[in-house]
């Protein structure tokens, strides 16, 4: 019975990492590259899906994947700089135009040969939360990518 179980559950944990491997085929080699990388700095769960999203600075072009996820100031202090640690340590340079700051979000692009990416990184802050009394505790990310 207990040889019986622990078969089961190894088929069980084979057959999951099988799904995930066919679902993120579905992806190019540099986006599952990025996600792998997100997942090791950023420790969290990080989602990949497909999406048509408009370019607000370059017309005419179009974000086609995106990743997202939520974690916890506690394990990362500094999820800003650890993004950009992420890109900046992979190759990615840093493109200033898409720059935007604002209480608790930072926004920023990086390329990296043909491929680009509009990162935007917010914290639960807010502008009162001095008087408020409010300490931050999380961290939510979404990373927009596009080929050139």
């Amino acid at each position: 019975m207990k040889k019986i179980l622990i078969i089961t559950l190894l088929i069980l944990v084979s057959i999951i990492k099988i799904s995930k491997a066919v679902e993120n085929s579905e992806f190019p080699k540099w986006i599952n590259e990025l996600h792998s990388n997100a997942v090791k700095t950023l420790q969290v769960k990080v989602n990949i899906s497909h999406i048509n999203l408009p370019d607000s600075i370059e017309e005419g072009k179009y974000f086609v994947f995106c990743l997202k996820g939520e974690g916890k100031l506690k394990t990362i202090p500094d999820p800003f700089e650890a993004m950009h640690k992420m890109f900046s340590s992979n190759g990615w340079k840093c493109i200033i135009k898409y720059d935007a700051d604002g209480p608790g979000s930072s926004s920023f692009a990086y390329e990296k040969g043909n491929y680009f990416c509009n990162i935007l990184v917010e914290t639960d802050s807010n502008c009162d939360d001095e008087e408020t009394g409010h300490v931050p505790s999380k961290f939510r990310f979404e990373i927009y990518c596009r080929e050139k």
